[in-house]
């Protein structure tokens, strides 16, 4: 199979980046209904971490595994592999996943989307300067501006409420800067590297982090029946799925063409939302949301004249 010519197909990458954010997006409310299951209290940081770490261990295992099938022998990294793998799993995961947890608790939704959106805006922006294939545009600039706009029309009612924090907002945005600078490090470190290696230790790495932080202040979860077990299990292969796909995904294509789905998580957090929770999804500024994040997708992924030799 070559992986290049098949993940590096447009459609196919629009369509397992769809993908990708669509498993992200149910893994807000499924983690909010696991709180009340595992009886973690809104302000037990230490026992968010800790759960946290327990489901990237769960996802890194379960890569690992898939990994060591496909290969038919155990994938070890290299001495060359440790440290790169570390710093994105650092980044990625240990330093997203710690600033979200802590800044989710004391901010709101709303702002936690606004802000998580305006970080992807601003990895599009950023990556031609990184990466020379990836060419900025007048349209891919429009496009990003009109899907941060849809972002913006979802959360309107509760974005001005002139309350800021830096343990809030302030952790979200390093969360948020975590996130895209794991993503362009991925980027960085892919070639010539195997993706499902990368995807399993990074996770790891950062899982184990995040547990053994959570532990030293003191948090801990109690696994004393099924459901909290297929819970774990459950969003465990959500992150397996979705972050083996997208560091692949990084791997075979320019980073703004992917990163610039990462708006979608809200939509598909509000519609899981709906589903799982029962909570009103159905509304104008949702549907004005999801036409303007569409469109801007569009925009920044149509192959046009004038990035023929971007890619």
């Amino acid at each position: 199979m070559d992986a290049k010519r098949i993940l590096g197909n447009k459609i196919i990458a629009i369509v397992l980046a769809t993908l990708c954010v669509t498993l992200w997006g149910t893994a807000f409310p499924v983690i909010k209904k696991c709180y009340g299951v595992f009886e973690i209290a809104s302000n037990d940081y230490a026992g968010k971490v800790f759960f946290a770490g327990v489901r990237f261990l769960t996802a890194g295992v379960m890569v690992l595994i898939v990994g060591i099938i496909i290969e038919k022998s155990f994938i070890i990294p290299g001495k060359r592999d440790i440290l790169p793998i570390s710093v994105m799993g650092g980044f990625q995961i240990f330093l997203q996943y710690l600033f979200s947890y802590i800044g989710l608790s004391n901010t709101t939704g709303t702002k936690t989307s606004v802000i998580t959106a305006l970080s992807s805006f601003l990895g599009v922006i950023a990556s031609p300067l990184f990466f020379k294939n990836d060419k900025i545009t007048i349209r891919k600039f429009a496009g990003c501006l009109i899907g941060f706009a849809g972002i913006i029309a979802i959360n309107l009612e509760g974005l001005f409420d002139g309350n800021l924090s830096f343990w809030g907002e302030g952790f979200v945005a390093l969360s948020a800067a975590a996130g895209t600078t794991g993503n362009m490090y991925g980027k960085h470190i892919s070639k010539g590297r195997n993706s499902t290696m990368i995807s399993a230790y990074h996770l790891l790495f950062g899982g184990f982090t995040l547990l053994i932080t959570g532990a030293a202040f003191g948090g801990s979860i109690h696994f004393n029946s099924a459901v909290k077990i297929l819970l774990i299990i459950y969003l465990g292969f959500i992150s397996a799925v979705s972050f083996t796909v997208w560091t692949a995904l990084l791997k075979y294509n320019p980073v703004s063409r992917i990163l610039i789905f990462n708006l979608l998580i809200p939509i598909f957090g509000t519609i899981w939302s709906g589903i799982l929770l029962n909570e009103q999804i159905f509304s104008f500024a949702n549907f004005v949301s999801v036409l303007l994040i569409s469109s801007g997708i569009i925009m920044v992924n149509y192959h046009g004249k004038e990035d023929k030799n971007a890619n």
